[in-house]
């Protein structure tokens, strides 16, 4: 059959560039009668980079299928066969076109009615059909149902990132989203700035559980040209930047597609959201990285708020939970952030750790220094932890000489690797002359959640002051633990 004229087949190049340099090529699923299709389709399609694959079911073929076509008859009486197809083909997320041969425009509105992507009446040109199936692969839709499918996608995505209280735990719900949405396996959120040679995984959607990591910029190339330009980086195929050896690097030659999206609340960048997606996966296409612009600058748009909104509520809680002596939270602070962790851990299935620590013989130091000199020494102590735990940790005066830290994503040695640290920088052995003719030693417990003893806030409080009394009993490195 002639070309028809005004249609030009894209050459190997072109190809290349459309479809990101690489040799694997969209392929298009063929089912339904063969008598009925176009004469010459599949040497069209063959033609337009195709991979062509006649099958009777979906998940009869492996790999991923970018297009489902079904060819059928009227469908005044019968939508099986294209029912089946659907069926079939939407847990692959392939798109499904219906052909339908010797139907009426009625036909037309079945088909969509029935869930097809597109439906198209036959007789027609079996290049022009080729183009059409071409241009969908290009620019694909996010959505199976158009523009409306993607406002209610985006719009479950920000449902689920405004239920969340801490910014880190927003990032990883517009994570799964966008995952999820745009079926894309490897999703990740860095924290970095521009310049920096490290920055910090805050979430990643092939890592559910890593958090606060830091990792190396070089291995994201993609990502520090995006924050320093402040705008998208989108490479395919032999557009993509080098990558060095270490995590990420090993598997470069089997990305398909890289795109980096820089997140700025309060037009401040504060990092990228990084799309990759590999040989043998749906790949990347325009349309899903305006699809993922879209969704990061609404989640932008949310943190930005929220940091208006935390920083106003610090202000006014300031009083109420910070103890005026040492600077730390109070106990209804403590009580309240311990809540949110529990539920924090067991909703994403972490770790966190609580640690009660105890001045020795504070007595003998009030009864040395006056009351006053307590108060300073407690005082002291007091910004010391503060300054010496990390930002995601929290530090409350417990009672008298107690504090209590609360150490999320920290496990037992973890807790206990932080009391060590502590003492050292007390002095040699936890001992330090804080206050002349004073040694200041520090005893702890530590507990861990989960534990099988725990199955509410309150239990951890009972298990941590056990803890300690344990601790209080030894004569090595007084820590005891709840194991």
């Amino acid at each position: 059959m002639a070309d028809t004229p005004g249609i030009s087949h894209p050459p190997g190049s072109a190809l290349r560039a459309a479809y990101g340099g690489q040799a694997q090529r969209p392929v298009v699923v063929l089912i339904g009668a063969i008598d009925a299709r176009p004469d010459g389709l599949e040497r069209e399609l063959l033609r337009y980079g195709f991979q062509v694959v006649e099958a009777e079911r979906i998940d009869e073929i492996q790999g991923r299928p970018s297009l489902v076509v079904v060819t059928c008859g009227a469908l005044v009486a019968d939508c099986t066969g294209l029912l089946c197809a659907l069926a079939s083909a939407r847990p692959s997320g392939a798109q499904v076109v219906a052909l339908i041969n010797g139907g009426t425009p009625e036909d037309l509105v079945r088909a969509a009615e029935t869930g097809a992507d597109e439906a198209i009446l036959l007789p027609e040109e079996a290049s022009l059909l080729a183009a059409r199936l071409w241009a969908r692969v290009i620019s694909p839709r996010v959505s199976a149902h158009g523009p409306a499918g993607n406002d209610l996608r985006l719009f479950a995505i920000l449902q689920q990132v405004a239920t969340e209280m801490y910014r880190d735990d927003m990032l990883h719900a517009l994570v799964r989203g966008l995952s999820t949405a745009l079926e894309v396996p490897s999703v990740t959120c860095l924290l970095h700035q521009p310049g920096a040679d490290v920055g910090r995984v805050a979430a990643a959607s092939d890592a559910p559980k890593l958090r606060d990591e830091n990792t190396q910029l070089a291995w994201w190339p993609e990502a520090v040209a995006a924050l320093a330009r402040r705008e998208t980086v989108f490479h395919r195929g032999s557009e993509l930047d080098p990558v060095p050896d270490g995590p990420g690097g090993p598997e470069a030659p089997t990305v398909d597609a890289v795109a980096a999206i820089v997140i700025a609340p309060l037009d401040r960048p504060i990092g990228t959201v990084v799309l990759r997606t590999h040989r043998g996966e749906r790949p990347l296409q325009p349309g899903h990285v305006a699809f993922a612009e879209r969704a990061v600058a609404a989640v932008s748009a949310l943190l930005e708020t929220d940091e208006r909104r935390s920083a106003i509520a610090r202000r006014q809680a300031i009083a109420s939970d910070v103890d005026p002596l040492t600077g730390c939270g109070t106990l209804d602070a403590l009580d309240r952030r311990l809540r949110e962790e529990f539920e924090r851990a067991r909703r994403y299935d972490v770790t966190f750790a609580l640690v009660l620590l105890d001045v020795d013989a504070m007595r003998v130091i009030n009864d040395r220094l006056g009351r006053d000199g307590g108060h300073r020494l407690l005082s002291d102590l007091g910004r010391l932890m503060q300054r010496e735990v990390r930002s995601p940790d929290f530090v409350a005066r417990y009672g008298g000489e107690e504090f209590v830290l609360l150490l999320p994503h920290t496990n037992l040695e973890g807790g206990r690797g932080a009391v060590h640290r502590l003492r050292e920088r007390l002095g040699p052995a936890g001992l330090l002359e804080v206050h002349p003719g004073v040694r200041c030693r520090l005893t702890a417990g530590v507990v861990t959640y989960p534990h099988p003893e725990v199955h509410k806030p309150e239990d951890l409080f009972a298990l941590v002051e056990a803890a300690l009394a344990q601790g209080k009993a030894q004569e090595g490195d007084r820590i005891g633990t709840a194991a």
